[in-house]
């Protein structure tokens, strides 16, 4: 119990920092201890520009010495496998928000599991301008939709929640099938195993995956 207790409280502070984009503890334009780690497993320490959510998807500043800024490098996600900054987590797999199924971009990181949770950004170009009573982060959301993203171990390709929107019962119980009762609960359509608790379906496929 004290496991998953403990399990539980490090999913939470993993999904609450990783969706904060607030500037009150990181700000964007600051430079913060991170790492990199290429696509041969190298794991390179130094610090990492903060910026917008979009942009940090696509391109890296990343800097041996936060002071120099000749030792600055810019690298694109796709040549990475990982890398990390500001308390945020992003991982280079096979999705970008196109149609491109093959197209490698950093997706941040929410939960990580035997079926991982991201969020990918994408970029609307006509919001410029926040409205009447609108926070920053509400236009922010405006400015860069969020497209919630599942890569379950051993798939070579993630899907998007979009995904199980048709044939809910069929696709979601055909995407947990190694953990048949749990499979079987989706496709009897038991209370509590429908749609709308997507989220705590693949909780409890992580949870029951990793005992």
């Amino acid at each position: 119990m004290k496991g998953i207790v403990l399990a539980l409280f490090a999913f939470v502070a993993i999904n609450a920092s990783a969706q904060d984009w607030s500037n009150d503890v990181y700000k964007s334009g600051q430079k913060y201890p991170g790492y990199m780690i290429d696509k041969a497993g190298k794991k390179t320490e130094g610090f990492i520009e903060m910026r917008n959510r979009y942009a940090m998807q696509n391109t890296i500043l990343f800097y041996t010495d936060k002071n120099d800024r000749k030792s600055k490098l810019k690298i694109k996600s796709e040549t990475l496998s990982e890398y990390s900054v500001a308390e945020k987590t992003w991982r280079c797999i096979n999705y970008s928000g196109g149609l491109n199924k093959k197209a490698i971009k950093g997706n941040l990181l929410i939960e990580d599991g035997c079926i991982s949770t991201y969020a990918f950004y994408t970029y609307e170009a006509g919001v410029n301008t926040r409205l009447e009573g609108e926070t920053a982060e509400m236009f922010a959301n405006r400015k860069y939709p969020k497209s919630i993203v599942r890569h379950k171990v051993g798939d070579e390709r993630p899907v998007t929640d979009d995904y199980f929107l048709l044939g809910f019962v069929k696709r979601m119980s055909e995407y947990i099938a190694s953990n048949e009762e749990l499979a079987a609960k989706v496709a009897n359509k038991e209370k509590g195993y429908k749609i709308l608790n997507m989220d705590a379906i693949m909780d409890e496929f992580n949870k029951d995956c990793a005992e």
